[in-house]
């Protein structure tokens, strides 16, 4: 896959990721919708940097953009 910048890749599911925890952390996530957004968090991030296609790998970072944007709602609805 060509990158114009490599590090964009990485933004969404480092911002996925702190957000689950940070939310978890806070008790603001249900056992239920905790486990769906981690299962969501663990596919979206495996396709995305071990998918076998460019298709597949931009799909999935689709998934953790909008994931971080749900997440992020979540947070700042919180507060």
């Amino acid at each position: 896959m060509l990158q114009i910048f490599p590090f964009l890749t990485w933004v969404a599911a480092i911002t996925s990721g702190v957000l689950l925890a940070s939310l978890w952390n806070l008790g603001e996530l249900r056992r239920y919708t905790g486990a769906v957004l981690l299962g969501w968090f663990l596919v979206a991030g495996y396709f995305q940097f071990f998918g076998g296609s460019p298709v597949v790998q931009a799909v999935a970072l689709l998934l953790q953009s909008i994931l971080a944007i749900v997440l992020s709602l979540r947070w700042k609805l919180a507060n």
